[in-house]
């Protein structure tokens, strides 16, 4: 059977009565963490300082600006927020420009449900310009409504706002939809929240591998 026909088969019990789908952007759709946990180490040392051994696990689900924020208040640097902000943008928007690109077999798992008629909305704590370059680059964008991001609701995923403006883009309630996500604090926040939730199987989450399958209503490997 086909990878894609077969994930289709196993998620079928779980969407079959849903109308909209949420999907995560970096290690859910594109293969992007790799990238990140080299990038947040590139540009601290590029100002000759060693993160702390949790740093990444504390920033990956703050947006942009909270990370910059982070950075600030914790190594006491003589710059503000928005511009360390900037020069992080800008090393990693070349990435999702030029370089980045979606895992095997989500081009054609969005193409079948798109086919079958779901309503599809981005919901990210990345940035807009950024998550839809790359997706136009990887010729996906088409199959999605909408793309929302942590900062236009003003949280990251610690709380649920990102996926509520998603619903809200397609005009669904929450029980209407479904979301897709790889990180388990996100995978945690949606749950709670009382959202539906899919897990995709990411390598930088595989330590948390077996607690998502605990807690999602089903599960993608890619």
């Amino acid at each position: 059977m086909d990878r894609v026909e077969e994930i289709l088969k196993n998620l079928e019990p779980i969407i079959k009565d849903k109308k909209g789908l949420i999907f995560d952007v970096d290690g859910t759709l594109l293969d992007s963490m790799p990238m990140w946990k080299r990038l947040d180490v590139e540009y601290l040392s590029s100002l000759g300082l060693i993160p702390e051994p949790d740093f990444q696990n504390k920033v990956k689900m703050m947006t942009m600006l909270d990370a910059a924020r982070y950075i600030n208040n914790y190594f006491g640097l003589d710059k503000e927020p928005e511009v360390i902000a900037k020069e992080i943008q800008d090393i990693a928007y070349s990435y999702y420009e030029n370089e980045l690109l979606i895992k095997p077999g989500a081009f054609e798992l969005l193409a079948e449900l798109k086919k079958r008629g779901y309503k599809m909305v981005v919901g990210t704590a990345n940035e807009y310009d950024m998550c839809k370059s790359a997706l136009v680059r990887n010729n996906v964008m088409d199959f999605f409504e909408d793309l929302v991001t942590c900062s236009m609701v003003g949280c990251s995923k610690e709380r649920p706002d990102v996926y509520l403006l998603a619903c809200e883009k397609m005009g669904l309630s929450m029980e209407d939809c479904v979301i897709f996500e790889d990180s388990y604090f996100a995978i945690n926040t949606a749950t709670k929240a009382g959202f539906s939730v899919i897990g995709v199987y990411d390598d930088t989450e595989e330590e948390n591998w077996e607690n998502i399958c605990k807690i999602t209503d089903g599960q993608v490997v890619f």
